[in-house]
């Protein structure tokens, strides 16, 4: 049985371990105008968080999700400006690449969610609880995306079937959905069965903020956020082990870069970053994490995944490969951080 026990958020405290993390960070705003930008180097260093090298790099026809495909370059979740909505392709540099259409029934593309970094995985975009009882699936090919999306007819065992958020979890190999409205902390979670073109959603957990959900590898755990709170889950448990409240945010999208750092952006143009590298992996004060927040950008909307599916792809030096290589022997050990 999945339960609701959470730890509360207070002031968080600087940790004497805090160490400064920099990032590159791709972002949507909502409005129009020059809507896809990046930060070139996003600095969190306890409890001050500082941005580099802001700029625009494309303007697309709606924007709001966004993740990397497997071909290295950006998709971007159109909203509903086309009908049928439409999901772009481009490089990192802002050019277009390709453009794909929704269903016409799905009533927009916001939020996106990728089934692995395979150069054939499926690419889903997800509504804004608009849409009915289904989303979009578009399977990639040579990484990129490759003509129009299948819709997927969603059904709900319990609650809300009106998917807001979507991530894989390949440590127990098990597909996780939110359902919460925006700026919203009451919304469902629970798991995803795929069958063919049909979805069927099990709710574990009633009255939470999952408008966006996320994996995170450095804990195994699920980060779920949305309205005011960010709150994270140990699926093997089914318990809510850290929440953070942050009044006056409206949550949106989350990325963990898998080393212990946390940024979430607010529609409010706020960007909050987590350093919770410590004993126990908490998001909380109490287990040594530390919190800072800065102003990114009016109308701040979706920022692209750090880590795991839909992050930039990394290629492999030959030494590292090589050292992989010789190492695969011994097997790799996983195993969830203590939450104790």
């Amino acid at each position: 049985m999945y339960g609701t026990a959470a730890l509360a958020w207070g002031v968080f405290a600087t940790a004497a371990h805090a160490d400064p993390v920099t990032v590159q960070l791709f972002y949507t705003t909502f409005g129009g105008g020059a809507n896809v930008n990046a930060v070139t180097s996003a600095t969190l260093n306890g409890n001050a968080l500082t941005f580099s090298g802001n700029h625009n790099i494309a303007t697309t026809t709606g924007a709001d999700g966004l993740l990397f495909l497997p071909d290295g370059n950006l998709a971007i979740a159109g909203q509903n400006a086309n009908n049928p909505a439409q999901v772009h392709e481009i490089t990192t540099a802002g050019t277009a690449v390709a453009s794909a259409s929704t269903t016409a029934g799905s009533n927009g593309s916001y939020h996106l969610a990728l089934s692995s970094n395979a150069t054939n995985a499926n690419l889903y975009t997800l509504c804004n609880t608009n849409c009915g009882n289904n989303f979009t699936r578009f399977t990639l090919s040579g990484g990129g995306l490759s003509g129009n999306g299948t819709q997927i007819t969603v059904t709900a065992n319990a609650g809300s079937a009106q998917v807001t958020g979507l991530i894989f979890d390949p440590v127990n190999s098990t597909w996780y959905y939110g359902a919460t409205p925006d700026n919203s902390i009451s919304g469902d979670f629970g798991t995803v069965s795929f069958s063919g073109n049909t979805a069927t959603l099990t709710r574990l957990l009633s009255n939470v903020p999952a408008h966006g959900v996320t994996f995170d590898p450095f804990t195994n755990d699920i980060i779920i956020n949305g309205g005011t709170e960010i709150e994270q889950l140990d699926p093997t448990t089914g318990m809510i082990v850290s929440t953070v409240t942050v009044n006056g945010d409206e949550f949106d999208q989350a990325a963990v870069d898998g080393k212990g750092h946390l940024f979430v952006a607010s529609n409010n143009g706020n960007l909050v970053g987590i350093d919770y590298d410590n004993a126990t992996g908490h998001l909380i004060n109490g287990a040594g994490a530390t919190f800072a927040t800065a102003f990114l950008a009016a109308n701040l909307d979706d920022i692209a995944p750090l880590s795991g599916a839909g992050a930039p792809p990394v290629p492999e030096p030959a030494s590292l490969a090589l050292l992989g290589s010789s190492l695969a022997g011994f097997g790799l050990l996983r195993r969830r951080r203590d939450q104790a």
